[in-house]
């Protein structure tokens, strides 16, 4: 039993050894070998990185294509009445009426839209009539001694006067002599006295200059007005433009004319361009431009909002691109000829939504369409064409 026991303990012993010295010989060996080629192992794990990083990548690429492309520019804007305006009182007085000039009325072209009490100046007027009367009766008689022929003409405008009623034509007066005379008499200067007055009586009427609404009333029947203070704003029925606000970058595209294509929850409105403005708004840095609007159905309203369209005549020689293939401002990736790529700078021409045209790209060129991370310029890809 001692005996079994003394091998096992010699041969486990002898195991161990062996295991020992063939670890250390291994070791040494593969250390002497690594010191002796570590450049070359070097070089080989760097080529197997470079071969690792050289992995070809697949990007989607759009091919350029130039052509001519309508632009279709995206605004809104509210409507707005082609005559919008503030009727003010001409005159001293306190209005009267039936108190149509309220918030919402419609009133015809040369309708009375507010009238102010002139009962002082009309009596005025028929007693400065009346003087005018007497002046030229008075007169009638040298006028006949004196200018015979003229007599008849100077008659008439005598029985032609009237109290209640607008004087009328001022005879003419061929010589100098016959001026004089009149003028000595203080005719014309009561007659011209007379005329004005007749003027600014015109002025406690005021009439619609348009068929309109009234949007805005500031006074009432009773109230006392002077002259500049405003009664009512009024608005034009029916003629409509909307004022549209476009960049900077896409004024250049819109000409007098375009057609823009109006909606609002489903109707639809056809318009065109009036006028561009030649102004930029301080607070957006956009400009305005003005369009006409049909409104057929009548559902159009002042002050409404509506999103719009512009088509706009096109541009020769120009690529659509996704807005996401930008960085940089400007700059997109290219494959060239040998499947690397490139930084090119582009021309960016306009904006519309997600997506840019430029006008500086040569034909079949091919423009990465997606953003690239870690990607640099001289990486070889696979460019798939979208």
């Amino acid at each position: 039993m001692n005996i079994r026991k003394t091998l096992i303990i010699i041969t486990s012993a002898i195991i161990l050894l062996l295991f020992f010295l063939v670890s250390s010989i291994s070791y040494n060996t593969g250390l002497d070998y690594g010191v002796t080629n570590a450049e070359k192992i070097r070089s080989k794990r760097a080529k197997n990185a470079q071969q690792h990083d050289k992995q070809i990548r697949s990007v989607l690429v759009n091919k350029v294509n130039n052509v001519k492309i309508k632009n279709q520019i995206s605004s809104s804007g509210r409507v707005v009445s082609v005559n919008n305006i503030t009727i003010s009182s001409e005159v001293q007085g306190r209005l009267i009426g039936n108190n149509t000039f309220k918030k919402g009325t419609e009133i015809k072209e040369g309708n009375i839209v507010f009238s102010v009490k002139d009962t002082d100046l009309r009596l005025l007027i028929n007693a400065k009539r009346s003087n005018l009367m007497s002046l030229v009766s008075s007169n009638l008689a040298n006028i006949k001694l004196d200018f015979k022929s003229e007599y008849e003409k100077w008659n008439n405008f005598f029985n032609n006067i009237e109290l209640e009623n607008d004087l009328p034509d001022f005879p003419e007066m061929y010589s100098s002599k016959e001026k004089n005379y009149i003028i000595s008499r203080s005719i014309l200067a009561e007659y011209l006295s007379i005329k004005s007055d007749e003027e600014k009586l015109k002025k406690y009427t005021v009439r619609a200059p348009f068929d309109g609404i009234i949007t805005k009333s500031y006074s009432d029947v009773g109230a006392n007005v002077n002259p500049g203070t405003p009664v009512v704003d009024f608005i034009r029925k029916g003629d409509m433009e909307v004022e549209l606000t476009v960049s900077t970058s896409e004024i250049n595209f819109i000409h007098i004319g375009d057609i823009v294509h109006f909606n609002d929850n489903g109707k639809e409105y056809i318009g065109k361009i009036n006028r561009k403005g030649k102004f930029v708004n301080t607070n957006t840095q956009n400009i305005s431009v003005f369009t006409s609007i049909t409104d057929n159905e009548e559902s159009l309203y002042n002050g409404m909002y509506l999103n719009a369209t512009i088509i706009t005549e096109g541009t020769e020689n120009v690529f659509k691109l996704p807005r996401r293939a930008i960085f940089e401002n400007n700059k997109v990736f290219i494959v060239d000829s040998t499947s690397k790529l490139k930084i090119r700078e582009v021309n960016i021409i306009a904006y519309q939504g997600d997506e840019v045209i430029i006008d500086d790209a040569d034909n079949k060129t091919l423009i990465v369409s997606e953003p690239l991370l870690n990607m640099s310029e001289g990486r070889t890809v696979k460019a798939i064409i979208r």
